[in-house]
């Protein structure tokens, strides 16, 4: 379907033309975004913290990840317009018996949980009670549980959202997940590479921590890819207005975004380089220079993902009511 007038640049990304209402716009895109980057970079973290691999870089990683879980709130808050609503959903849900009751009740729990977590990582820096074995390897795994399902939670959020049969899809959990492990796996590569585990640490171990990382980033871009490929075929498969976002997403406006900066930059040059990784030393000069550029691929084409999925479900004409658009999780179990 062809659109009369140019996408202009207002915000962190492409807005809408005026005839086309948009809700949730950038700072949703930041929010989730955020969220998947944090969760995963603490899950990471205490994945290796929980295997007795742990330093400096794990440790930055854990309190970095607890940091871009703030600035999701901060995002989510902002978005909201009126920040005492943010409190509403907890509180006033509470006092009425309607906490997790929608996928935002989830959402404020699922994020909550993170910060605790986070906050009680950094306090057994300084608190002795705190550091006990048998309480961090229990918080390592609360970590890495919650991580999950905060990052897969916002999927179900736009799935359950109503009038956009694009986001209707049993795919997008996949596509968040997998996506949002190689946002953290690129972040954990960077800290590992030049900011390394301990100082004086053994090199062996160095290289095998940044192997392994390495290994992660590569099978998460590889399974981003093929979620997108399945999150296309339902959504072309579900209702009839799933098509005009999607001819925008592909042929249209959003096209440049999608295989410039989603598939090109942040799956393909990953990829790439990666498997060139792999070949060489994880300390040589090649990967000093390969990282960062994975890790800025990466983040690119992460929010760039986010925000276009976000944004090409509002590309069409209303439909009347009459068109009777259910929700559906895919023609195989819907």
């Amino acid at each position: 379907m062809s659109n009369p007038w140019p996408v202009s640049w207002n915000g962190w990304g492409p807005y809408m033309p005026p005839d086309f209402e948009m809700i949730w716009g950038w700072r949703i895109a930041v929010a989730v975004f955020m969220t998947a980057l944090g969760a995963m970079t603490m899950l990471l973290s205490a994945f290796y913290e929980a295997r007795k691999i742990k330093g400096i870089a794990t440790r930055y990683g854990m309190i970095a990840g607890w940091l871009f879980i703030i600035v999701a709130l901060v995002f989510f808050v902002i978005d909201l317009g009126v920040p005492s609503r943010a409190g509403n959903i907890i509180f006033i849900g509470w006092v009425n018996g309607r906490l997790a009751q929608s996928w935002m009740d989830w959402g404020v729990m699922f994020l909550g949980g993170m910060f605790l977590w986070g906050l009680l990582y950094l306090g057994s820096t300084f608190i002795k009670p705190l550091q006990s074995p048998a309480f961090l390897n229990a918080l390592y795994y609360l970590i890495m549980i919650n991580a999950v399902l905060a990052t897969v939670y916002t999927a179900y959020l736009f799935a359950a959202a109503g009038g956009k049969s694009y986001w209707w899809n049993g795919s997008l959990p996949l596509l968040w997940l997998s996506s949002g492990l190689g946002y953290g796996a690129a972040f954990m590569l960077l800290l590992g590479r030049f900011v390394k585990l301990e100082r004086g640490s053994d090199i062996a171990k160095l290289r095998h921590f940044l192997h392994e990382l390495s290994w992660i980033d590569l099978l998460a871009v590889v399974f981003e890819a093929f979620a997108w490929a399945l999150f296309l075929s339902v959504a072309f498969s579900n209702h009839v207005e799933a098509e005009i976002p999607l001819t925008q997403l592909l042929f249209q406006d959003y096209a440049p975004y999608f295989w410039g900066f989603v598939v090109t930059l942040g799956i393909a040059i990953p990829l790439l380089l990666e498997i060139a990784l792999m070949r060489t030393d994880p300390l040589g000069k090649f990967a000093a220079y390969a990282i960062p550029v994975i890790f800025l691929a990466v983040m690119i084409g992460g929010y760039t993902l986010r925000y276009i999925v976000i944004a090409t479900a509002y590309y069409y004409h209303p439909f009347t009511p009459l068109l009777q658009a259910t929700s559906q999780w895919g023609p195989w179990w819907s």
